[in-house]
């Protein structure tokens, strides 16, 4: 809850098999069935994924079920979520997933000009997207000034207000999104708006 004074997390993972019914309710006797979806390969049952999430302080559990059969296991340098931000021009870089085929880490980040414990939405000045260049070569897009009206952000859930290609590096990308703030007078610490 918003006012726990001392949050304390345990996480619980299960998956289990469950049967469809043809009625699709659950009282009296579960019947199997055929799934309706000719391309689908579970049949009657699927795999449903169940995650518990409890808060040992205040009490809180968070239940997330689907069906999955999904769940893998990684390590936080291979997904990039989990991983600690790096200092790049001022400002710090949150890695996200790596390429798939590339072994060159990640290929987005996102961007705060604080560090807190948890990043969170409001933190956020800007991204940094990687891309390849016309011989294959790395080149670097960035995103400024989160504004929930922004032009730029296409399949992104956060809009931005301004946004560049071209950046021959992670620096130079990142000292633009630094400069955006400083513009029209703003103060370093400006953490969005239009300029």
């Amino acid at each position: 809850m918003k006012d726990c004074s001392r949050p304390s997390w345990t996480v619980d993972i299960r998956e289990d098999e469950v049967y469809r019914s043809s009625y699709g309710g659950y009282r009296g006797p579960v019947e199997r069935h055929s799934c309706p979806n000719e391309e689908c390969e579970h049949g009657g049952s699927c795999l449903r994924t169940t995650v518990r999430v409890v808060c040992l302080s205040c009490h809180v559990a968070h239940v997330i079920t689907g069906e999955s059969g999904s769940i893998r296991s990684s390590t936080t340098e291979t997904t990039g979520y989990g991983e600690a931000p790096r200092k790049v021009g001022g400002l710090f870089l949150w890695p996200g997933e790596p390429w798939p085929w590339f072994d060159s880490g990640p290929r987005e980040w996102l961007v705060s000009r604080k560090k807190p414990q948890r990043l969170h939405e409001e933190d956020l000045t800007g991204s940094i997207s990687e891309g390849r260049g016309p011989r294959g070569g790395r080149t670097y897009s960035a995103a400024a000034l989160p504004s929930p009206t922004g032009p730029y952000g296409i399949g992104s859930r956060i809009r931005w207000e301004r946004a560049q290609d071209g950046f021959t590096s992670i620096t130079a990308a990142a000292k633009w999104i630094a400069s955006q703030g400083r513009k029209n007078g703003a103060s370093p610490d400006h953490e969005g708006g239009k300029a």
